[in-house]
């Protein structure tokens, strides 16, 4: 069906085997668009991207052993709170 340069073969001259072949080949490459199509949908990329986000705070939050890192997760609390306070010491510095 498939030759060495990657292009389909007609391997038959019979009417009846050639259309079981274009349905075939038909029902492929729908079964391809559709799944091209969910994979660029928004909501798909946006489910995507939602799941890689918490599986990469989940690694980053949790041991192995499935406890919870405290010094990660203080660490970036207290980077929080730094940030934080920054922003309003600058914001009351400018009302001056």
């Amino acid at each position: 069906m498939v030759n060495d340069g990657g292009k389909a073969e007609i391997t038959t001259t019979d009417p009846r085997a050639l259309e079981r072949e274009v349905e075939l080949r038909r029902a492929q490459l729908a079964g391809t668009i559709d799944e091209l199509t969910a994979r660029i949908a928004p909501s798909a990329i946006k489910e995507r991207g939602i799941a890689t986000v918490k599986q990469k705070v989940t690694a980053f939050t949790t041991a192995p052993d499935g406890s919870l890192r405290v010094e990660r997760v203080g660490a970036v609390a207290a980077a929080v709170v730094g940030i934080t306070l920054l922003l309003v010491v600058r914001a009351v510095r400018k009302r001056r």
